[in-house]
């Protein structure tokens, strides 16, 4: 099977600090892959890096065979760790934004991610604006935006 992620010796350093050392990773099509580490252990980086927003300091990153940055950056879809929704917009909105960005009219990004409000507990807050939400119901959210992307790599960043 091709591996829509691989990374081969790739290394991160801020100044002196070598965050990532020599990293070897093959991630297959369909698999999922959890990281966990302390605090500063390089996880958010080695995200931020596969995802294309952040350069490493030496080795080769594909993602869906993109190595270069914006290619990679067009191949994942983020989810940080804060769920970055806009206070101004509703939640269906702000779950249909990744789709808007992208081209798709409003109405349609609306309706893509309308369509998942259900399976994830949300039915009824479409309206609703972030500071109406729980944390929970916020993350589940910025998930659904993630979701409807339509990227082949997602990358979730503590996203529960």
């Amino acid at each position: 099977m091709t591996a829509t992620v691989s990374a081969r010796g790739l290394t991160h350093r801020f100044g002196s600090l070598e965050v990532l050392g020599s990293l070897d990773l093959e991630i297959a099509e369909g698999e999922v892959l959890a990281l966990a580490g302390v605090s500063g252990s390089g996880k958010s980086t080695l995200l931020e890096i596969v995802g294309g927003l952040l350069a490493q300091s030496s080795g080769e990153v594909e993602v869906a065979g993109q190595g270069d940055a914006a290619g990679r950056l067009r191949s994942c879809a983020w989810m940080p760790q804060r769920d970055c929704l806009l206070p101004w917009y509703s939640a269906l909105d702000n779950a249909a934004l990744a789709l808007v960005n992208q081209g798709i009219s409003k109405r349609d990004a609306r309706n893509a991610a309308a369509g998942r409000f259900e399976h994830f507990g949300l039915e009824g807050f479409e309206s609703a604006r972030p500071d109406e939400l729980s944390g929970g119901m916020r993350q589940r959210v910025a998930f659904i935006r993630t979701l409807v992307s339509g990227k082949p790599v997602l990358l979730l960043d503590e996203p529960f």
